[in-house]
């Protein structure tokens, strides 16, 4: 499913840390391994500072790029480097015009608000509309990353899938995405219904959830993935953060409500909740075609 992919770099250790962990996952032939340089009005000598940071980061990317190759010399890693005002514009006009199939962000501190590179990249790129997917992970992941946790969220990143949804068509499907990927051991769908809810409604909307999504559990029996139904109450964000903990998965899957990040999705919660509130990475599913 992820054949291209995208990752940003700005060329620290964290970047580079991203690059050794997505080329461990199995089922990537092409990198497009992107610079955006944040074009910043300056009053005097903009053309020289300009000349002067493009020819560091050519000479960085290019570093990066041998880099990858050495690495995974079966990947393709295509090097840009471009200037922009709008960096998370930017990016996804990239993606597009490459057919990107997913991009890879770091998100630094204790919310997607304070994004890799500058400032709000990964809630720009993530509030915008797009069929491009999105995969975050957090930096403090990125700090640890070698020995089990590497494992785990590398290579092993598919093993052990959180699926929040709210069983419709939409997110029906993108749990059967979940599936196809290489390396998928065990789907957990997660269900989550309004804290006001009485003890039978809480018991018929389990009832609703084994039998909506039989047919998929079936599916992944068919391919020898594990599968599983857990319906709980509370408030989505919260639910799917505790639940990635106690269940120990290596990854969030969830879908986007194709409007953006600000738009409600799982009874009030956002996907940006999702991620300011949860370690793992989390995989935002927008094209489900």
């Amino acid at each position: 499913m992820f054949e291209k992919v995208l990752i940003l770099t700005d060329f620290s250790e964290h970047a580079r840390c991203i690059s050794d962990c997505i080329t461990g996952i199995s089922g990537i032939r092409e990198i497009i391994l992107l610079h955006v340089i944040e074009d910043i009005r300056v009053p005097m000598g903009r053309e020289t500072i300009e000349r002067l940071v493009t020819s560091a980061a050519e000479k960085s990317l290019q570093t990066e790029r041998n880099y990858l190759e050495k690495l995974c010399p079966d990947i393709r890693v295509t090097p840009v480097l471009t200037i922009s005002p709008d960096i998370p514009g930017t990016i996804l006009e990239i993606a597009e015009k490459n057919g990107v199939d997913l991009i890879i962000i770091s998100a630094y501190g204790m919310g997607i608000k304070t994004g890799m590179l500058t400032g709000n990249i990964s809630t720009g790129v993530l509030c915008r509309i797009s069929r491009i997917n999105v995969l975050v992970i957090r930096h403090k992941i990125i700090e640890t990353l070698t020995g089990k946790t590497f494992e785990k969220f590398c290579p092993m990143i598919f093993s052990r899938i959180l699926c929040p949804t709210d069983l419709s068509l939409h997110a029906e499907r993108v749990i059967a995405l979940a599936g196809t990927m290489t390396g998928a051991g065990e789907v957990i769908i997660l269900i989550i219904v309004s804290p006001d809810a009485t003890r039978s409604e809480i018991t018929q909307n389990a009832r609703t959830a084994e039998s909506q999504t039989r047919a998929i559990r079936q599916t992944f029996a068919a391919k020898e993935i594990q599968s599983r139904t857990i319906v709980k109450t509370g408030d989505p964000a919260c639910v799917i953060a505790e639940t990635a903990d106690e269940e120990d998965v290596s990854v969030i899957w969830i879908s986007s409500s194709e409007k953006g990040c600000f738009y409600d999705f799982l009874l009030g919660s956002t996907v940006n909740d999702v991620i300011m509130n949860t370690k793992q990475p989390v995989i935002v599913i927008c094209d489900v075609d």
